[in-house]
């Protein structure tokens, strides 16, 4: 009785600490003390939320899973409940959401089975948490107004761990309107999640609700008013600390200066932010990619390349920690789940020793969890490779911008140059310069709309490679009086959703038109496309003087160039000359189809 007194004065007294005091000095009782009932569980409830608020989420999971270790498996109970609500909350905060929310869904499901109303709002307001992380926000809203239900306003038992309060719901809400751009329900709820922080004088959530309003009200175009919510939660992030939230502020003031056209003022609320970034570091990671995303918009609006260079950089650091730290805690928690179900499997072959008929059963229940486990691992890293995959294609297209417009950009510059100094001393020379000006900004159009054309997905209402083809050959071929045939069988067309894939075979068909053009001296020019024993089949047919099949005459028609590209679709290629040049090229489907790049 004695050490749970003295536990129980602890708690409080803590309250009153610094965070990193208040876990060393509850370290020093736990390591003091034996596992005793409720005691020893609150107070590494209360370490493990501190090292949450210190986004130290690998160190709470630790604390966890000491309580996992005391606490009886299935029992109902507060203390059950709010181990599920803190899994799930770490779950959250490492956007392991699938995770979470069957975590959230486990929590609701005790809170019910307890009565018990304040329980039952926290579950919904998580359920609707992770709802809206994964997309699902028109889900959400009917969880957060379920759980609006059951809630009230503080003071609550002092058994209670730390729980959704009224304005969070009501904050919450108003972000999934805001999302589904509905301002003004959005407007309404934040107004209530105001009223309410106000009621009980929460200064983070009246921070959080006038920077609720300043968004709301940027999103419908009154300026004025965002600015004066802006600079309301401001002031209280200055006052008590609230660093992430005054970075929002600062972000949101200098887009709303922005278009005011403002720029100035616009550019010292960007210099405080990254100040502050600079002076605390650590500022919530999820606010300053918030920050930075507007601050890098911006910069770019306003063509200031050095702030812009600094502002990238910082993020990519900020990402690459945040991948790095994720990866981290992934690991940390999976393995502390897997050690969890190693010393449930060990508490279940004991318990066989004495019931032998219901051991085979709870061995089978905690295997099936542990696969579960490394699904969602699996899954988690499947997730990880597609943004990999997202990453090269934007490598790819940097590349593409570089070999192709870059070359072309240079040029300009110079016959912008030349024809600047032949304007008066020889006109008709500039005129000519002019020309090669206009002409390589067409070329430079088309070769950005073909990597645009070929990055979009392969969907009814995109312009397809049948439209794309005949539209250049309008262009090129009318005014040599050549007939041209276009024919793709619509399966054919269907199944090109290889960005790869789409971007060569525009580019063969290009090169082989422009041959055909300078070379052949034809009348018809025809492209057959369809499929043949899962294969991607392509014809092109001219009915011109042919070609000689030497490599000097490869090489000048720009033949090479389309080896290569048939190569890296992995694809065969030959061509006749007799009556005219008839191309034949062969893909596999596979190659062709890749939803990838």
């Amino acid at each position: 009785m004695k050490i749970r007194v003295i536990l129980f004065f602890f708690l409080i007294l803590y309250k009153t600490l610094n965070a990193q005091s208040n876990i060393d000095s509850a370290k020093s009782i736990i390591y003091s003390s034996q596992k005793i009932e409720s005691s020893y569980i609150q107070t590494c409830f209360y370490i493990s939320e501190k090292y949450m608020d210190l986004f130290q989420y690998d160190s709470a999971q630790i604390w966890l899973s000491r309580i996992k270790e005391t606490l009886p498996t299935k029992e109902k109970s507060r203390s059950n409940y709010f181990l599920l609500s803190r899994q799930a909350e770490i779950y959250y905060y490492n956007n392991l959401l699938q995770l979470g929310l069957q975590e959230s869904k486990q929590s609701l499901e005790m809170a019910k089975a307890l009565s018990d109303s304040l329980l039952i709002a926290d579950s919904y307001n998580f359920l609707g948490l992770f709802s809206v992380g994964l997309d699902s926000i028109k889900q959400s809203i009917p969880l957060f107004l379920e759980g609006l239900r059951y809630i009230k306003q503080p003071p609550y038992p002092d058994e209670y761990l730390e729980l959704t309060l009224p304005h969070h719901l009501y904050g919450n809400l108003a972000k999934a309107y805001q999302k589904l751009k509905m301002y003004d329900s959005s407007l309404h709820y934040i107004n209530l999640s105001l009223k309410f922080a106000k009621q009980i004088n929460h200064k983070r959530g009246i921070a959080l609700a006038y920077i609720g309003l300043a968004e709301g009200y940027y999103e419908i175009n009154q300026i004025d008013s965002a600015i004066i919510n802006y600079q309301k939660g401001d002031k209280l992030g200055k006052n008590y600390h609230f660093f992430d939230l005054k970075l929002l502020c600062l972000g949101g003031l200098a887009k709303c200066k922005y278009a005011k056209g403002n720029k100035i003022s616009m550019q010292v609320d960007l210099k405080n932010g990254f100040l502050l970034l600079k002076k605390q570091s650590n500022i919530n990671r999820f606010y300053t990619l918030l920050f930075l995303n507007i601050a890098i918009d911006l910069l770019k609006k306003i063509n200031d390349k050095e702030n812009l260079l600094q502002a990238l950089e910082i993020k990519s650091k900020v990402e690459n920690s945040i991948i790095n730290e994720s990866n981290k805690q992934l690991r940390f928690i999976v393995e502390a789940g897997l050690m969890n179900e190693k010393r449930l499997i060990s508490l279940q072959i004991v318990e066989a020793q004495r019931k032998q008929e219901l051991a085979n059963t709870r061995l089978i229940l905690a295997i099936v969890f542990i696969i579960i486990l490394i699904i969602s691992f699996l899954v988690y890293r499947y997730y990880q490779n597609q943004i990999l995959t997202v990453s090269k294609v934007r490598n790819i297209i940097s590349q593409d911008l570089h070999d192709e417009v870059g070359a072309s950009l240079s040029s300009l510059q110079i016959f912008s140059a030349v024809a600047e100094q032949l304007m008066n001393s020889n006109p008709s020379k500039a005129l000519e310069m002019i020309q090669k000006i206009k002409n390589q900004s067409n070329e430079i159009m088309e070769t950005m709309s073909d990597i645009v054309w070929s990055m979009k997905s392969n969907e009814t209402g995109n312009l397809t490679l049948e439209t794309k083809i005949k539209n250049y050959a309008v262009s090129i071929l009318q005014e040599k009086n050549i007939r041209f045939s276009f024919l793709i069988q619509p399966e054919a067309e269907i199944s090109l959703c290889s960005m790869k894939a789409r971007r060569n075979i525009l580019l063969i068909i290009r090169e082989l038109l422009n041959n055909a053009i300078k070379y052949s001296m034809a009348s018809n020019i025809i492209v057959n496309i369809f499929l043949e024993d899962r294969n991607w089949v392509m014809e092109i047919k001219d009915d011109g003087i042919g070609f000689a099949n030497n490599k000097s005459n490869i090489s000048g028609n720009g033949l090479s160039n389309v080896k290569n590209r048939c190569k890296e679709l992995n694809g065969t290629y030959s061509f006749e000359t007799t009556n005219g040049t008839h191309y034949l090229f062969i893909f596999p489907l596979q190659v062709i189809s890749d939803s990838g790049w």
